[in-house]
């Protein structure tokens, strides 16, 4: 039985999956597919690279700070629009760190191409320019019979890239970070239309999967005032809108609430990981039973 694994996008919430990860692996459940958007990605190349829960979460609590390389001109640019009416603000951060700190992870396990992968991994991406869904995989699949539409238009996919651009392209959340070309094109955080990617492990060739995403109750316990929180509070409010057709392809979904921490708050790496584990541990028969375990 062939099983695939969908890491949901959710800032620094993803850290959860790390704990998820370990109460898989204590179970010995692996998986021969495995999807993520935007830190799901992350996620999901670290473990397809070979590193084990304690790794990856060694790794996010030594980088996951100083991922967001804000931009120092920044405010010269925002004093700049007094003047010229332009605004040429991309997003808060470039998104440098991240990349680089990705491509050295992958390059210790001789990763470059997202084609160097040995488990089956799709990534996904949105060009900004068209809003078509770009999957970057490492496995092809059957382009001719694809029934995955949503807004009457279908993905394309990419079956080579760097991939550390790739995971910097799936997490460049819109204002927060800038987006990141590729091949000509302009990609955005691959949450704007599949923030949970299950349809495309089905279509790679995954008979079961499991679907880890974020409890929607946590859009309830928070309000923000400034222009950075009530931007990431409507992006996790559109993303649980648009992910719910994804969701239902899973034979099973662990929601995981995180209660009120913020998407872009890297200061409870160590909390979110416990979160994911004890959750997943407190579902494991069920887990066990869906994916026939």
């Amino acid at each position: 039985m062939s099983l695939g694994l969908a890491l949901s996008g959710g800032g620094a919430k993803g850290a959860a999956h790390i704990g998820v990860l370990q109460a898989l692996k204590e179970e010995n459940i692996n998986f021969d597919y495995v999807s993520g958007t935007s830190s799901g990605s992350i996620i999901a190349t670290l473990y397809a690279c070979g590193y084990n829960p304690y790794n990856i979460l060694h790794m996010f609590n030594m980088y996951c700070r100083q991922i967001a390389d804000y931009d120092k001109l920044l405010p010269f640019k925002v004093f700049g629009t007094m003047f010229t009416g332009k605004i040429n603000i991309k997003g808060l951060a470039k998104g440098d760190k991240l990349e680089n700190i990705i491509r050295n992870f992958c390059m210790s396990k001789n990763i470059v191409d997202i084609s160097d992968f040995k488990i089956n991994i799709a990534i996904p991406t949105v060009d900004l320019n068209t809003g078509e869904v770009i999957y970057y995989l490492n496995k092809r699949v059957d382009e001719n019979n694809d029934t995955y539409r949503k807004f009457d238009d279908i993905p394309s996919y990419k079956y080579s890239g760097n991939i550390a651009s790739i995971v910097r392209a799936s997490c460049s959340f819109p204002a927060v970070f800038e987006p990141k070309k590729i091949d000509g094109k302009v990609l955005i955080d691959g949450g704007v239309r599949v923030n949970t990617p299950v349809s495309i492990l089905r279509k790679m060739g995954a008979e079961k999967t499991l679907a880890v995403t974020f409890s929607k109750k946590d859009l309830c316990n928070t309000y923000s005032s400034n222009i950075v929180t009530i931007s990431l509070r409507s992006f996790d409010i559109m993303g649980h809108q648009v992910n719910e057709s994804e969701i239902q392809n899973s034979d099973f979904v662990l929601d995981l609430s995180t209660d009120d921490i913020s998407l872009l708050d890297g200061s409870k790496t160590n909390m979110l990981a416990n979160i994911g584990y004890s959750t997943a541990k407190s579902k494991m028969k069920e887990i066990k039973k869906a994916l026939n375990i």
